[in-house]
């Protein structure tokens, strides 16, 4: 892989269920500067833990994703900062019915969990079954979705509807594939009672039992996680025999990598925080995430927000380019709501553009005079960037069209549960997906979703044009078309949606110069350090 001094690399694609997050974080377990010690063995993993287990069935959050991912094997899986197309893994094949309903999996032979015994179709079937009956967050990606064997080596999954992201989700770090005698023996149930009866989780924070490349060596959720090669490893030996994952906040991750020497990687310096590093240091980033404003289209909330017109007003106004300046290396103007990073982006040339003129032409059509409105956002840095920041520009921005805009900042809590309420005439947020399936968006932000319910967004006050557009994504099986069709939804979501696109972003993975393979990927764990080598 050939790698260009801090430049960030562009990547492809991933998503999933819509989350909010503040990049708050402990202090790193151990002192800044690089932590290998002269040990060219290990290889250190700087990021503000966001962890809560290392249970497969129960993974949701970042630190856990990239733990889990190293640990446990799955059917397919994605290479590098590519989300776009599964590769096998612990599935040699598999096929695909023509109505995107039934999966079979052909498992390749020879792999073995990390305790030597062989993997089957057996341990497959529990793991993806328990995945679904314990509801565990992650569950959602496979509650349509039942599984079986045809034999020792075969596996078929079959979805109650049409669904051609089954691949996708079964690349996923929690539908990794557990020992499954090991796991029972330890309280793990896959049955309908596993909501309740299952007890495994204190025992999979504290032991893996996957066919991973690593195993856990200590789990310590304030401090590190520390992962060992696996003896037994069926597929390519990692070339580092240990992992730290060390919890430490960004600046002292920007403090430690200025100093790192080698063997050495941070997860969460991204945008201006990028500013100042050493030339020596590698960066990879993709785009994925989005950050929009959301105005209430109900007049009982606000008779301003809800007015057509006065959202293509806004629309005008803003000053896109000054936006993702805010937002430093790696970021640009917002297209639609799919990231760059994903199947069914527009084209960076679709992207919005300021017209004051325009703007205030359409107030003037609108019967708006000087019209004021409140604006939430919430008081947190995410990815480098003071939110508040943002929310400034776009309020000089919407000045300069006639439009008032009163700052209002909010504790995270306080700005979710308000939006939640369906309260806030308009607000601001990031927007980052779980999984790599931009259609998931669909199922959160068409109207009448859950997503645009909170914006007073129902069937009936939206054109037919985007419910039509919304429900052709559904319809269409093929994935080269289905992105296609997302991008017929998002032109039609940009004219009259409440969503008002200003910037994607990037996230980065900053490494040492002597590394290989460390790709930031924007399939939920962030990058995989089992393919992390050196030069």
């Amino acid at each position: 892989m050939s790698v260009s001094p801090r430049r960030l690399r562009a990547g492809a694609l991933a998503l999933a269920t819509l989350a909010i997050i503040s990049t708050t974080a402990c202090t790193a377990g151990g002192s800044g500067g690089n932590a290998n010690g002269g040990e060219a063995k290990t290889l250190t993993v700087n990021t503000s833990f966001v962890l809560k287990t290392l249970d497969p069935g129960r993974v949701y959050e970042a630190t856990g994703l990239t733990a889990v991912h190293a640990l446990y094997d799955t059917l397919l899986t994605f290479e590098g900062s590519d989300v776009g197309t599964p590769v096998p893994a612990l599935a040699e094949s598999y096929e695909a019915s023509p109505d995107a309903k039934t999966f079979t999996f052909k498992l390749r032979s020879g792999v073995t969990f990390a305790d030597g015994s062989p993997l089957t179709a057996d341990d497959v079937v529990f793991s993806l079954n328990r995945l679904k009956n314990i509801k565990g967050s992650p569950a959602v990606t496979v509650s349509e979705l039942s599984v079986s064997k045809t034999d020792d080596s075969t596996v078929v999954v079959t979805s109650a509807t049409p669904n051609p992201n089954v691949p996708v989700v079964l690349a996923m770090p929690s539908t990794g594939v557990l020992n499954a005698e090991v796991a029972r023996d330890n309280g793990a149930k896959d049955g309908a009672d596993a909501a309740q009866g299952d007890t495994a989780q204190q025992y999979l924070d504290t032991n893996s039992i996957g066919s991973g490349p690593y195993v856990l060596k200590s789990y310590e959720p304030e401090s590190q996680v520390v992962l060992e090669a696996n003896p037994n490893y069926w597929g390519d030996k990692p070339q580092f025999e240990r992992v730290v994952l060390r919890n430490m906040d960004v600046q002292t991750q920007k403090l430690t990598m200025q100093r790192a020497e080698s063997a050495e990687i941070s997860l969460d310096i991204s945008g201006k925080l990028l500013d100042g590093l050493p030339e020596s240091l590698q960066t990879s980033g993709v785009q994925d995430t989005v950050y929009f404003l959301f105005l209430n289209a109900d007049p009982a909330v606000s008779a301003v927000t809800a007015n057509p017109k006065f959202n293509q007003a806004l629309r005008a106004a803003i000053d896109y380019q000054g936006i993702a300046a805010l937002y430093g290396e790696g970021a640009a103007p917002g297209a639609g709501l799919v990231a760059p990073a994903f199947p069914g982006t527009l084209p960076a040339s679709e992207a919005s553009t300021r017209d004051v003129a325009k703007a205030k032409a359409l107030l003037a059509e609108a019967g708006l005079t000087d019209p004021t409105v409140k604006f939430n956002y919430p008081a947190i840095t995410y990815k480098g960037v003071d939110l508040g920041t943002v929310a400034t520009k776009v309020q000089g921005d919407a000045a300069e069209a006639g439009i008032t805009l009163e700052l209002n900042p909010q504790p995270l809590t306080t700005f979710l549960d308000e939006m939640r309420s369906g309260k806030s005439p308009l607000g601001f947020t990031p927007q980052s997906l779980n999984y790599p399936v931009a259609d998931s968006l669909i199922n959160n932000m068409a109207p009448g979703q859950a997503t645009a319910l909170r914006s007073g967004w129902t069937v009936e006050r939206a054109d037919p044009a985007i419910v039509a557009a919304g429900e052709k994504v559904n319809e269409t099986l093929d994935l080269a078309a289905r992105a296609t069709a997302m991008q017929e939804w998002q032109r039609l979501m940009n004219q009259s949606s409440p969503y008002i696109v200003l910037a994607s972003n990037s996230s980065t993975v900053v490494a040492t110069a002597d590394l290989t393979g460390a790709d930031y990927s924007a399939a939920g764990w962030q990058v995989d350090v089992a393919a992390v080598g050196r030069r």
